[in-house]
């Protein structure tokens, strides 16, 4: 799919085919991208004209990059931001067949390309404003009335961080709710893979021995599971002005029953990640740089008081989002790992807590809808 048609003239066409028979979102390539087998993009390029054509040779390029956009208005001024950091690039001028210097010769050209991925480089992603992208364009400059030849193609790409059959250390948050409750919540990790189910595990224990509250029962009125993702956009060029911005992925009520005991209780929720469309991996590449963070909010009392008295008792976990390995995607759904019955409730609340610390990094076009839809593939299990 070219995103940039460069003639109306049937008599004449350039297109850039990828091998790959996997397909990301509205029919992108797709490429699979892990530490142990780093992607190699392999394709060709292809012009044909049934007539001779003024121009000159293809450029043909490739670039992995990382761009901010936005606007903000000021008084009567609107303000544009614009920032661009290229992580991989390679070109190739394509010798095409000539009758002379300028006039193209009728016939086809085709010509075989291969860009092996450097180790490291994120994952596909999308947004109005900030996005990451691996990014083609054939172009064939042309002189005054004539205009330019152009197609420019995507290919999404699923980087993983996760190595095959790679063990995780359990991620543990500790939490004294109130100065009476011990609350424990333990992730499997802290990295998780988009579409993954994840067991997230609730500990609590008896109110404190010094606690007013010893020996009631604690009863859970309400709780529900949300994931925020927090984006921060820079234009270094412009007295490294920032943009930050927050985004509720999911918020799902946890419909099952809780129990009710002085003595304490565990109990697993299971929680099923969104696709890559609507949940970005986390990205640390300036310009654009995404966090995550998985809470667990729930209204709690105990037996000798009411519900109208409910607390917020809030848990909040950094987690790191990447993307999956083919063989995720190949079993998605684990047999012993179905979901609980989940409501999305499609809240934003933007009253939430705060974004959480970005690190600092020394690091230094058209705008993109962000689409709802997951990314595809073609055995329909995304």
């Amino acid at each position: 799919m070219a995103i940039l048609e460069f003639s109306k003239d049937s008599g004449k066409s350039i297109v850039i085919h990828f091998y790959t028979k996997e397909l990301g979102p509205e029919g992108q390539p797709l490429y699979y991208h892990t530490p142990e087998n780093p992607a190699v993009i392999k394709g060709h390029v292809e012009f044909r004209t049934v007539k001779e054509t003024k121009g000159g040779d293809i450029d043909f390029t490739f670039e992995a990059r990382a761009e901010s956009k936005w606007t903000e208005q000021h008084g009567k001024a609107t303000i544009s931001y614009n920032y661009i950091k290229k992580f991989q690039e390679q070109s190739w001028e394509i010798k095409l067949k000539r009758s002379n210097p300028k006039t193209i010769s009728p016939g086809v050209t085709r010509y075989d390309f291969e860009v092996p991925l450097d180790a490291g480089l994120p994952s596909s992603i999308e947004g109005t404003r900030g996005w990451f992208h691996y990014r083609f364009k054939a172009h064939i400059k042309r002189s005054f009335p004539h205009r330019d030849m152009a197609a420019k193609e995507l290919v999404w790409v699923y980087s993983s961080s996760l190595r095959a059959g790679e063990r995780h250390e359990p991620k543990i948050y500790k939490h004294i709710w109130n100065d009476v409750l011990p609350v424990t919540c333990t992730l499997p990790s802290e990295v998780f893979y988009q579409g993954q189910i994840v067991p997230l595990t609730v500990q609590f224990e008896p109110f404190l021995d010094n606690s007013i509250l010893r020996g009631q029962e604690l009863i859970v009125a309400s709780a529900f599971v949300k994931m925020k993702q927090y984006t921060r956009l820079t234009d270094p060029k412009v007295l490294n002005k920032e943009r930050n911005d927050k985004k509720t992925v999911f918020s799902l009520p946890v419909t099952e029953d809780w129990p009710q005991t002085s003595k304490g209780f565990t109990k697993t929720i299971m929680v099923e990640l969104p696709g890559a469309k609507q949940l970005a991996a986390t990205l640390d590449s300036p310009p654009v740089t995404k966090r995550h963070t998985l809470k667990l909010i729930m209204m709690v009392y105990t037996n000798v008081s009411t519900e109208k008295e409910a607390k917020e008792l809030r848990i909040e976990m950094d987690v790191k989002i990447t993307a999956p390995r083919p063989e995720h995607i190949r079993d998605m759904a684990p047999a012993h790992a179905a979901p609980p019955p989940y409501q999305s409730i499609g809240t934003d609340d933007e009253d939430d807590a705060m974004p959480p610390e970005f690190s600092r990094s020394n690091s230094g076009n058209k705008s993109h809808d962000d689409r709802p839809s997951d990314v595809k593939h073609p055995q329909g299990l995304f």
